[in-house]
């Protein structure tokens, strides 16, 4: 069969379009730190490659207004935005915009919480981080990296624990936490959840006034610079299922929240 030489100067100029096009289109690794708490202004690094010439971020929900962006290098720029008070929380969806073209999606987390940065040395169960109640923590889970945080709880509140770690799809990272007391005694752990898939929550009612230690590790002892987490502990209340599972379309219906430490939940 033959081709004749229009068509084969049509396909080699093709693929020379197409080679030169990907050589310049932007590409989004990951957006750092992972997660912001609404109601706040925050600087965050938009890292991968070709974004030095960026000139817009598109958000894909309501909440988020960008203040400023300002190259790092020829990869990387740090974005200050500005979060709504009213933002969702959860999971939200980003993407770079460049004078040759727009990025891949990349998804970033929204919580109520303020942060709070993990501080090394905190491997030794005798030595944990002290933390204030209802905070974020930001860490990262290195190869047999175990990290202890410790917070004051009053005898009957509720004491709640949530880590996001492999929801942010960045490497094989199963989080695993627990509640222990100042004997080292195990009140709740929980490794996976159907919820939560392979990030985990928990939470009790406290037994009596004193410190509580968070232990936080993947599940294996693994870890690498890339199991970056989320940890949130605080009085909130968190249970991981309702019922009934579904309604009719169009009409409200009252709901019970199950699987909290302090009984079900209802709501209209």
């Amino acid at each position: 069969m033959r081709l004749s030489l229009s068509a084969l100067l049509s396909v080699v100029v093709f693929g020379v379009t197409s080679q030169v096009s990907l050589s310049a289109d932007p590409a989004l690794s990951v957006i750092l730190p992972r997660g912001v708490q609404r109601g706040t202004e925050q600087v965050l690094r938009f890292a991968g490659a070709r974004l030095n010439d960026a000139d817009g971020i598109f958000f894909y929900e309501p909440g988020f207004e960008v203040l400023e962006i300002k190259p790092a290098d020829a990869n990387n720029i740090d974005v200050k935005i500005r979060i709504a008070p009213d933002c969702a929380l959860g999971e939200h969806t980003a993407q770079v915009r460049t004078k040759t073209g727009i990025s891949d999606y990349r998804t970033f987390f929204v919580g109520a919480l303020p942060a709070v940065d993990e501080k090394e040395p905190n491997t030794d169960f005798a030595a944990p981080q002290q933390v204030p109640m209802n905070s974020t923590v930001i860490g990262t889970v290195e190869n047999e990296d175990v990290d202890y945080f410790v917070v004051e709880a009053r005898k009957g509140d509720r004491l709640s624990v949530e880590v996001e770690g492999m929801r942010f799809g960045q490497t094989l990272f199963d989080p695993y936490i627990a509640i222990l007391n100042d004997k080292r005694f195990e009140l709740s752990a929980e490794d996976d959840s159907p919820l939560l898939k392979q990030d985990a929550a928990t939470s009790i009612v406290v037994p009596e006034d004193g410190k509580y230690t968070i232990e936080m590790r993947d599940s294996g002892y693994g870890g690498n610079g890339n199991c970056r987490y989320r940890l949130h502990i605080g009085n909130f209340p968190r249970p991981t299922s309702v019922f009934p599972a579904g309604g009719k379309a169009g009409e409200a219906m009252e709901v019970m929240l199950i699987g909290d430490a302090m009984g079900p939940i209802a709501k209209p």
